[in-house]
């Protein structure tokens, strides 16, 4: 237990520094990441340009901390957004049964069958490129995974000793949900949640490489990815960059998923 602990604080701090650097790093960028000089474009890293400069002359490295703000704080709100929806939909399906479990999760499995970042470019494509358009293209597809934890979980806790005693006690439903079922939901949801950062973000940053999330010139990881890509062999700094940033979030936040899941779950041992 104690190196689950150990390993859990260790990558928590590194996912609390990346994520502190992504709210409040855009500080310490020493240029406007919207400012253009045609004379320094594709200037090479150096003393002047840390990460160098792209098609237009801009900092990478003041994109690069800029875009960590605008890429942080959408996943979040995605993460949020769906693992509230898909939690409460699920625990809902699982405790009350019958008709509103029949319908919930047939649609559930309907959007289940589609491939998610497939489905999010369908719905972004018909909305219409835009970050809100983006937000309602994934959350549209992502709360199934949640649903379906929770209904589960739902499913066992409402046969517990103790639910019984809460309905005996005159317990109200919204009580039951909030009191005894939800809490026991809770640290699952979590777990995937932390697990999912990654994996939205890289969604959002596919979203915005094809040109359906942020928008010209607003700096996002992906779109750095995208406006590089016509110089890779000329100016590869543009990409590797960006490109490196989103590697080491996604592998901070799934260490910290599955670190966190060791140290929650009871089946781990």
């Amino acid at each position: 237990m104690r190196k689950k602990w150990i390993r859990f604080s260790f990558f928590l701090a590194l996912a609390l520094l990346v994520t502190a650097m992504a709210f409040w790093g855009y500080r310490f960028a020493p240029y406007d990441p919207l400012e253009t000089d045609f004379g320094a474009k594709l200037t090479p890293p150096g003393r002047e340009h840390l990460m160098g400069t792209d098609n237009v002359g801009r900092d990478v490295f003041s994109r690069v901390l800029w875009g960590a703000r605008n890429s942080f704080s959408l996943t979040f709100l995605m993460i949020i957004l769906v693992s509230f929806m898909g939690t409460w939909i699920g625990m809902a399906s699982g405790y009350f049964g019958g008709m509103v479990d029949a319908v919930l999760m047939r649609l559930t499995d309907i959007l289940l069958a589609f491939p998610d970042t497939v489905f999010a470019i369908a719905v972004a494509g018909l909305l219409g490129p835009g970050l809100f358009n983006t937000v309602v293209a994934l959350s549209f597809v992502w709360w199934t995974k949640y649903a379906r934890l929770a209904r589960g979980l739902a499913n066992v806790i409402k046969t517990k000793d103790y639910i019984t005693q809460a309905r005996f006690g005159g317990a109200g439903t919204m009580k039951i949900l909030v009191f005894y079922v939800l809490p026991n939901i809770i640290p699952q949801a979590v777990i995937m949640a932390t697990l999912d950062v990654g994996g939205m973000m890289l969604a959002l940053a596919g979203l915005s490489f094809l040109g359906l999330a942020a928008q010209p010139p607003a700096p996002e990881w992906g779109a750095m990815l995208y406006e590089g890509k016509s110089y890779m062999q000329t100016a590869p700094w543009i990409m590797i960059f960006s490109g490196l940033a989103i590697f080491i979030t996604v592998m901070v936040f799934n260490l910290l998923g599955d670190s966190l899941r060791d140290l929650l779950d009871p089946r781990e041992t």
